[in-house]
């Protein structure tokens, strides 16, 4: 019996590949217009490689890849579509670029395609994709397809958890308690932070939004001192200021919160995603494992316990994206690579080949969580995560904010004072740039 039911599945699944080509090789009757697509050198233009590979066997289009060094790569897409060339159809883009193309008038509203009936895949599922596109949604226009989006976790002692006593903490209330419990100074701390002058904002970001605070408003209005901003650089200096983390965190940013966990010099704290293979491979932090084991376990990152009892959570990301330029020639054929591409089947191929999909159907599909576990929690973390503003000034807005954070963990200024000089400072940014009056 299960094996008449294997091969079924085996036989559906082939039919509805066979369905999906046909369908796709009708829509591209026109000459079978190759796809060219703009990628920067990257595990991204390798995986691409070999993705698009399937999708010309699924369909016979062609999927010409031209892959451009990093350092040149963005000045090279602002000169295409500044000259309205048609070079591509297809670009690699990040949140924080799309706003400047949007503006030079260089990207096609995806909209269109979505919403021609003759042009959309019957089996399109927008909702596994909303939470990375909603990024990249404009004035109601949608510019690209998510791909690549990640975030942190929590990482934990799970040994020295159930040594003492302690659950999983959910809330922070739960992760301070914790941390004091566990702080035992110099050779172990109860967590430990990163606020490094240019890296302190990616670390604390994720403490801004899991208590409820923000960047800006609807309106471009700056909010990071208000109550739930102010609160949440009190618990993240509070941290440093109570001794529960390394004295010298000012100097840390990504690699030394991961080199403190793998060293076992704290029990808790937080690191982006990117960190997990290293930090939970027994062979990699040998220093944390038992039996061949690594006790560094994840989890969501805390949030506050509301009235009702639920978890109110937040965390901050990174989302790229498959954007389609406006004036490219083949803009029907690009969308349809797109949308497979980022839709279950292709983002299944993504990540078996190495990538981050931001579809949810495919960060839970069996095979994808069986090579990587952590997509499991990737699908339920994709709602709580939150960007920071791709605007104009967004780079000298995280230098000012950076300051900030590295101001009170080092005991400068209070939090209060920290954000509100740092407010000031955006707010003429903002108005000198035009987005407020």
């Amino acid at each position: 019996m299960i094996r008449r039911i294997s091969l079924l599945v085996i036989l559906v699944a082939a039919g509805l590949g066979m369905l999906y080509a046909a369908g796709n090789k009708e829509a591209a009757k026109e000459g079978n217009a190759p796809v060219v697509v703009a990628v920067w050198s990257s595990p991204e233009h390798d995986n691409l490689v070999k993705t698009a590979k399937k999708y010309t066997e699924l369909t016979g289009t062609k999927i010409i890849i031209e892959q451009i060094a990093r350092e040149a790569y963005f000045d090279k897409l602002n000169t295409v579509i500044v000259a309205q060339s048609d070079a591509y159809d297809v670009a690699y883009v990040s949140t924080d670029v799309v706003p400047a193309m949007i503006k030079a008038g260089g990207l096609a509203d995806l909209y269109q395609f979505i919403n021609d009936k003759s042009i959309v895949s019957p089996d399109f599922d927008f909702s596994a994709i909303q939470a990375g596109a909603s990024y990249f949604i404009d004035n109601g226009k949608l510019y690209a397809f998510p791909s690549e989006g990640d975030t942190a976790w929590m990482f934990y002692r799970k040994d020295l958890l159930k040594k003492n006593g302690f659950d999983v903490p959910q809330t922070w209330d739960e992760y301070l308690k914790i941390a004091k419990a566990l702080n035992n100074p110099p050779t172990m701390y109860g967590a430990v932070i990163g606020a490094k002058p240019d890296e302190a904002l990616w670390d604390y970001m994720h403490y801004l939004y899991s208590f409820g605070g923000d960047v800006l408003d609807a309106n471009n209005n700056v909010i990071i001192n208000n109550k739930a901003g102010v609160k949440s650089l009190e618990f993240y200096s509070g941290l440093a200021l109570k001794g529960l983390v390394p004295p010298d965190v000012i100097t840390y940013g990504y690699n030394e919160i991961l080199t403190t966990l793998q060293q076992g010099k704290a029990a808790l704290g937080i690191e982006w995603m990117a960190a997990t293979s290293e930090l939970t491979n027994a062979a990699k932090s040998p220093k944390v494992s038992i039996n061949g084991k690594s006790q560094l376990a994840y989890a969501l990152v805390p949030g506050i316990k509301k009235a009702d009892g639920t978890i109110q959570r937040g965390m901050g990301a990174s989302q790229w994206g498959w954007s389609i330029l406006k004036a490219g020639k083949n803009k029907i054929g690009a969308y349809k690579f797109i949308e497979w591409l980022t839709g279950k089947q292709g983002a299944i191929i993504w990540a078996l080949n190495g990538g981050i999909p931001s579809n949810t159907k495919a960060l839970s599909d069996p095979a994808v969580l069986k090579k990587v576990p952590q997509f499991g929690l990737l699908a339920k973390a994709m709602k709580y995560r939150h960007i920071f503003p791709s605007l104009s000034v967004s780079g000298p807005m995280v230098t000012i904010y950076n300051e900030a954070i590295t101001g009170s963990v080092a005991g400068k200024y209070t939090p209060k004072e920290a954000l509100d000089k740092a407010a000031v400072k955006m707010t003429k940014l903002l108005k000198k740039a035009g987005y407020l009056k």
